[in-house]
């Protein structure tokens, strides 16, 4: 099992990185949309609001213009996006469907998706938009993935403090502490290869900030698979499950360092 994950991610790596690299935001906007389609359809084939052709099909056209809208809109239009979306959906439904138990199931699953996974990936894009945009994509990658690795081992090999049996008995406090250290780790490496990012004081509250988040999204993850039943959420990567399971620190990392950015005065909007 270990080899498969190394396999699988140094795979995701040698695409991962020439497409930033090379292919400077345009590429960034391709790999989010990529990657949050699987995702969707990863989540949502799970859900009983959303097996219809119908509300599959405007669930990836509403994705999509909100993510062609971070990609080309202002900055002052990305709140009137967030706020719209859930009225325009619910607006489509009431035309599409008949019976109202179907339109608030349908509506009400479809803003969840969009919501926990279209919209805070999207943030990459909005990353992407900052002065060294691709850089900070770097940044949020690097010391995520690395503080997923730490707590998978400190968890494997020294946890003994289970955090949560209710939400995932996987998960020990050693882990967490292992993780933390790791998206540290990340951090320092970024500053001795980009020595033009921000000062030490921002980077280390920007991770400390990461490390408090990140888990969060992975047990909120836990929580809604273990809800549905489910192992992982698809099988995509082999070791790591879908597209979901490796995204879901992701999903909580990419805002809360864009918002952070800008709300720290460290980010200029390209």
């Amino acid at each position: 099992m270990l080899r498969t994950r190394i396999l699988t991610a140094a795979l995701v790596i040698v695409i991962l990185v020439p497409v930033l690299i090379f292919g400077g935001l345009e590429g960034v906007v391709l790999l989010v949309v990529g990657c949050s389609a699987c995702a969707v359809s990863e989540l949502s084939r799970h859900l009983s609001g959303l097996k219809t052709t119908a509300s599959r099909v405007l669930m990836f056209l509403t994705g999509f213009s909100i993510l062609v809208a971070f990609y080309l809109l202002p900055q002052k239009a990305f709140f009137a996006i967030i706020v719209l979306f859930p009225l325009l959906i619910l607006v489509i439904h009431l035309f599409l469907y008949n019976v109202i138990e179907n339109t608030v199931d349908s509506v009400v699953q479809m803003t969840f998706v969009t919501a926990y996974i279209v919209a805070p990936l999207g943030h990459a894009i909005l990353l992407g938009r900052l002065q060294m945009g691709i850089v900070w994509i770097f940044f949020v990658l690097l010391v995520v993935s690395l503080g997923d690795a730490g707590a998978y081992f400190a968890g494997k090999y020294l946890g003994t403090h289970r955090f949560s049996r209710h939400v995932s008995p996987a998960k020990t406090i050693e882990g967490l502490f292992g993780g933390a250290a790791a998206n540290f780790l990340g951090m320092f490496a970024m500053k001795m290869v980009v020595p033009g990012l921000p000062s030490y004081d921002l980077l280390i509250i920007l991770t400390l900030l990461i490390a408090l988040i990140a888990p969060v999204g992975d047990l909120c993850a836990s929580a809604i698979k273990r809800r549905l039943g489910i192992k992982d959420f698809g099988s995509l990567l082999p070791g790591h499950g879908g597209i979901m399971d490796r995204a879901d620190s992701l999903i909580f990392a990419f805002p809360a360092t864009y918002h952070f950015l800008v709300l720290a005065g460290s980010a200029v909007i390209s």
